[in-house]
């Protein structure tokens, strides 16, 4: 049913940062030497609804990416048959492609409450807790949906995740041993097998590691292959490696084995703080982040990791002494003076803000990862200036990106050039269709240009794209302003 299927392997809610740069920015920076298949989800059964051509509609709409229209449609399809569940379930199957979950959930109770049966709803409420990361109630609905269907694949995954992520360890070992079972191939089972093995019986994993193949597998494997070293620092760069690969819950079990080995060592308690704050836990990463401070006052990781808790918890006033060590530690590390410009920032200072970007910028005169950062930060905080030289100097590095040609051209709209706006950020869509960001600022330079009808199909090709909640709220907003005529 095109879009309309279930999602990916992985079964991870989606993370979106605000500060407007890549989670993994920090660790990349940061070298620091410690001491799959899917399955689709069941096809809905047949309609008693009088009009099914708006549900084949729909479907059409669905598969060729057009979700507003789907939407509109099944809308209309749930208005002229309020009683069948058919167009409630494909809305919900519509919204959990669409990032869109909690009204997926609300979409898949009325179709419960109309009678379609469980087969149907509990693995689709399965995969939007899932995206939510409600990981309890993925554990509790996969259940029910696996005795009503052993065989769902997709189901399956998002439950051994689901142990993952809530630390039980066992039944995430048997859950992924039993989708091996039925999915011997399976390189992301065999890899988060041989991850969970590893933690305490490095023989037993390896071969799962090896058939995995994958980035984190082959890390993990190189890990192994450090002998001689102690439990506690094996486990840490067990960790390390499964953060770099956006892997936190699995970086939080080997860091809280190593942290278990060896309390006072300190690489291994910044980590764990680390994998705590991206897995939400703010509280129990700020007693890991604080005794790692304690333990080693000049590691500059970890007096930067706790500098950026305390930003992030919005008490720059706590993170100033933190951020200021790191600096000092690591001067030429161009991540800590983009801790600066955000500390600064904070406290009300864009002056000194500007400053230090540019010396971040100029540690790093090659780095499109470091530029990125920097533009995003002084667009979002109205440095448009150095936002637009930022940008511009980020598309000649990487001239090919769309999301450079899209920051540049959002840049050039901000400084009022308006016609070199709308060509760079026609060369973003065209290089990357499916950036909604590029979209979105197309559409607001061409409502300011008076393109209306341009711009109502940029914000709506924008909008029917899988973007974060904050983004959409915008499309939204600017559709809505267009509609009003304003």
């Amino acid at each position: 049913m095109g879009s309309y299927d279930g999602p990916g392997g992985s079964c991870r809610p989606g993370h979106w940062g605000d500060r407007g740069w890549s989670p993994l920015l920090l660790l990349l920076l940061l070298l620091v030497a410690c001491a799959a298949p899917t399955s689709p989800l069941p096809t809905p059964a047949p309609t008693s609804c009088p009009s099914p051509a708006l549900l084949t509609a729909a479907d059409v709409h669905a598969a060729d990416g057009e979700r507003t229209a789907a939407e509109a449609t099944l809308r209309e399809a749930t208005a002229l048959c309020p009683t069948d569940p058919a167009p409630f379930l494909r809305l919900a199957r519509l919204y959990l492609d669409w990032n869109r979950l909690q009204e997926g959930l609300e979409a898949v109770d009325e179709a419960r409450r109309l009678g379609s049966p469980p087969v149907l709803v509990e693995p689709l409420r399965v995969a939007l807790y899932a995206g939510l990361g409600d990981w309890e109630q993925v554990l509790a609905h996969g259940g029910a949906a696996l005795t009503l269907d052993p065989g769902d694949i997709e189901t399956q995954r998002c439950v051994a995740q689901g142990y993952v992520e809530l630390g039980r360890v066992e039944e995430a070992r048997a859950a992924y041993r039993a989708l091996l079972e039925r999915v011997p191939d399976d390189d992301s089972a065999h890899e988060r097998l041989g991850a969970l093995l590893l933690l305490s019986d490095p023989a037993a994993a390896l071969p799962h590691l090896r058939v995995a193949g994958t980035g984190l597998a082959s890390d993990l494997v190189a890990v192994l292959a450090q002998e001689g070293n102690d439990p506690a620092y094996r486990l840490t760069l067990a960790g390390q490696a499964c953060l770099l690969h956006d892997e936190p819950a699995l970086a939080a079990l080997f860091l809280g084995r190593a942290v278990a080995h060896n309390p006072a060592y300190a690489d291994a308690r910044v980590l764990l703080g680390q994998s705590l704050d991206r897995l939400g836990r703010p509280e129990e990463a700020l007693v890991h982040l604080e005794e790692a401070a304690r333990l080693a006052p000049r590691s500059a990781l970890a007096q930067s990791l706790l500098g950026l808790h305390e930003l992030e918890a919005g008490d720059p006033a706590a993170a100033r002494p933190h951020l200021e060590a790191a600096y000092e530690l690591g001067p030429d590390n161009p991540a800590f003076s983009l801790h600066m410009a955000y500390l600064w920032a904070d406290l009300g200072r864009y002056d000194a803000a500007e400053v230090w970007l540019r010396e971040a910028t100029r540690l790093a005169p090659d780095d499109p990862v470091v530029w990125e950062a920097a533009a995003r930060f002084a667009l979002d905080r109205g440095l448009r200036q150095q936002g637009l030289e930022m940008a511009l100097t980020l598309a000649h590095l990487v001239p090919g990106s769309a999301v450079s040609h899209d920051l540049a051209g959002w840049a050039e709209f901000l400084v009022g050039h308006y016609p070199i706006a709308a060509r760079v950020l026609e060369e973003a869509v065209e290089q990357d269709p499916t950036l909604a960001a590029a979209w979105y600022h197309l559409g607001q330079v061409y409502a300011y240009q008076g393109r209306v009808e341009e711009a109502r199909a940029a914000l709506t090709r924008a909008a029917d794209l899988n973007t974060d909640p904050r983004l959409r709220l915008e499309i939204e907003r600017a559709l809505g302003a267009i509609a009003g005529g304003r």
